[in-house]
């Protein structure tokens, strides 16, 4: 199969990301290997199920991220308390008694989805991105089988992001790995290319990447409203035959990318309260090893 040109685009738009983001990597894989070693695979491929506290002789950091990701989330985000309302901008519609109940009735029917969903633990897990790489990434989706919401925060490693002309992130990259039998089963075998489709007899499970890319649509028709004029574009692309796996859409962006603090002149990434902490951190680990040594 040839490849696809609007593939080809996309793709050299994620290397100019690529390039961009690239003066964060070392930083976070830092980050990582001092405060969250279980994501301490930024610049370095590690294997699943490896030790990764080898750097660390000294847990302070490790268990600060912890509680401080843990107090975000039960005091903005706590499962069993009511943490959101809802209200409308005009006022003399929140003085109108039924014009409340409606939005009550609303209000009950979000609660009861997002307790229903995975929200309580991907939400505790983009607090521990956010205070320790600065950004957090979540996906939002429908879930399978019309069963709701779905939610997924994804590794900073795998996400590049780009803003809007306001600053807020409006396009997420992402770059990951999935078996060539999953890959066939999610886009159909006639769409993953001949090549993969003689590795799929071969060797189901080895993995490959895919790019998953959400950006707003400036091409669409905005008379029609199908997949591929909605708002916002959802493409699957094939990066080694550079083919185009799969196209479709939302209304609205699906992914929040909140920064925990965020340069007026640095683009797209977020700083963090470990970032500030890491000179600290280091010097900890190093008094603790060199204390060790000299006990021994």
């Amino acid at each position: 199969m040839a490849s696809d040109d609007r593939a080809v685009m996309l793709l050299k738009r994620l290397d100019k990301l690529r390039v961009r983001r690239r003066g964060w990597e070392k930083h976070w894989q830092e980050i990582g290997d001092y405060v969250v070693p279980r994501k301490a695979d930024v610049t370095r491929q590690r294997t699943a199920g490896d030790k990764r506290m080898e750097s660390v002789y000294d847990g302070t950091a490790i268990h600060a991220a912890e509680m401080l990701s843990a107090s975000l989330h039960g005091m903005l985000t706590n499962p069993s308390t009511h943490w959101f309302e809802l209200a409308y901008m005009e006022r003399d519609y929140n003085l109108d008694e039924e014009a409340k109940e409606y939005l009550e009735s609303v209000t009950e029917i979000m609660t009861r989805e997002f307790q229903r969903s995975n929200f309580a633990e991907q939400v505790h897990e983009l607090y521990h991105d956010l205070i320790t790489f600065g950004t957090g990434v979540m996906f939002i989706t429908d879930a399978p089988d019309d069963n709701g919401v779905r939610f997924a925060t994804r590794h900073i490693s795998e996400c590049f992001v780009a803003e809007d002309e306001f600053g807020r992130v409006d396009t997420v990259f992402r770059e990951f790995r999935m078996d060539i039998r999953a890959m066939a089963r999610q886009f159909g075998e006639d769409a993953i290319g001949a090549e993969m489709q003689k590795k799929l007899e071969k060797d189901p499970y080895e993995e490959v990447k895919v790019v998953h890319i959400v950006m707003p649509r400036d091409d669409r028709d905005a008379r029609k409203i199908d997949a591929l004029n909605k708002p916002y574009a959802s493409i699957y692309i094939e990066p080694k035959q550079k083919i185009v796996l799969s196209e479709s859409g939302f209304n609205e962006f699906a992914y929040v990318c909140p920064r925990f603090l965020k340069g007026s002149q640095e683009q797209g990434y977020g700083r963090s309260p470990a970032m500030t902490a890491l000179p600290d951190t280091a010097m900890v680990n190093a008094m603790s090893l060199t204390t060790i040594t000299a006990a021994q």
